[in-house]
């Protein structure tokens, strides 16, 4: 059997729609595009268009091939991982991308020129596992397109069991992990394995910045329950005042109401980042790849945010909201001062910092949800 096109989609996880590729394959979203073109910004649609936490599921009788390419902004190495079960252990096999393609971005028409490169193959024979089910995690640094799966007996999707709790996470760059070269090594990814949970990833480097049509993506996601860390992007951005940030967050939050009433929701507010506990952004990258605040020129800025400043004002919205199905982790549980030496360029954690976050969030995340559940 061959599944090219659209019959590859249903062996595709964490993806809202599609559009067609260069080479005749599928290239995922993991959000809608009603509400992806919302917003015009360069920067966010490389980030949406990135498949993070995509997985390409089969489950296999006969040896598989599955096709596929990328596309990046540079030369950097991309990755892909391979997951199966062998004799009863989780197994993970490192797949290192070939013959890539070009992602050229337009800033004027926000739009990307895609240059395709070659597909490549990856063999998958069912005699490597015990149960004939691999999952391959795309990578999150680039784009994706899956071009056709072929085998001589059928191919069937393949996500994980059911029983499977289903975690919906909004996040930053930090929740995206670009500083992991392999996607499985992200935190979101450690945690998931660890959990055993399956995933919805809204992780958007730079892109945190509660928009409302986020918010219904969320909203229009079933979860078990929903995770939202919330302050670093806009303080970086300086995308917002406190006049504007205090109602968007209710903003954010009576939408994902709307659609999920009840399902218990994780708010984390900001990890440390010295440079901007205390002073309001914007900041920017310097030719070094260090980031560092740029220089206000005003005396006095009523209202601008502080990472400080963002935990307070999340805590007091939460307060007000009164809903007893909305925990909180304070994210300095999970990176703290302590910790900002793994801050390589002053703001991402390194992969030993990522490694961090996995393991703290790992205990923290379930006695959080312990908590919303007696409290009932």
């Amino acid at each position: 059997m061959r599944y090219t096109g659209n019959e590859t989609i249903g062996f595709l996880d964490n993806v809202a729609d599609s559009v067609p590729g260069p080479l005749g394959g599928v290239m995922p979203h993991r959000i809608a595009e009603r509400l992806r073109t919302q917003i015009p910004d360069p920067w966010f649609v490389w980030n949406e268009f990135c498949p993070v936490g995509t997985h390409v599921g089969v489950s296999i009788t006969a040896p598989c091939t599955v096709y596929l390419t990328g596309y990046t902004l540079d030369d950097a190495p991309q990755w892909m991982s391979l997951n199966s079960v062998v004799d009863g252990r989780q197994v993970r096999r490192d797949i290192a991308m070939q013959d890539l393609g070009r992602a050229v971005p337009d800033l004027v028409s926000r739009t990307l020129e895609l240059r395709p490169g070659k597909p490549m193959r990856i063999d998958l024979d069912p005699a490597q596992s015990d149960d004939g089910n691999f999952t391959l995690t795309l990578s999150h640094t680039c784009l994706a397109e899956i071009i056709g799966i072929d085998s001589d007996e059928d191919v069937l999707p393949w996500h994980g069991p059911e029983s499977r709790r289903r975690w919906t996470h909004y996040g930053s760059s930090i929740s995206h992990s670009g500083q992991s070269v392999n996607p499985a090594d992200r935190w979101m990814s450690q945690v998931a394995r660890e959990l055993d949970l399956r995933t919805r990833d809204f992780s958007l480097s730079g892109n945190a910045q509660l928009d409302q049509c986020l918010a219904r993506a969320i909203a229009n996601e079933p979860a078990d329950f929903i995770s939202c860390a919330v302050g670093i992007n806009l303080v970086n951005a300086d995308s917002m005042r406190e006049r504007a940030f205090v109602p968007a967050l209710h903003g954010f939050l009576d939408t994902i109401r709307e659609g999920q009433p009840d399902t218990p929701l994780i708010m984390i507010t900001a990890c440390s980042c010295p440079m901007q506990e205390n002073t309001p952004g914007p900041v920017i990258c310097g030719a070094d790849g260090v980031f560092n605040v740029v220089g206000r020129h005003v005396d006095y800025d009523e209202g601008a945010l502080t990472l400080s400043r963002t935990r307070v004002l999340v805590e007091e919205a939460l307060a007000k909201r009164a809903d007893p199905k909305i925990g909180l982790i304070d994210g300095r549980s999970l990176l703290g001062e302590e910790d900002t030496g793994y801050l390589d360029d002053n703001l991402h954690p390194n992969q030993q910092g990522i490694d961090l976050i996995a393991r703290r969030f790992a205990v923290a995340l379930p006695e959080a949800l312990a908590k919303l559940e007696r409290q009932g």
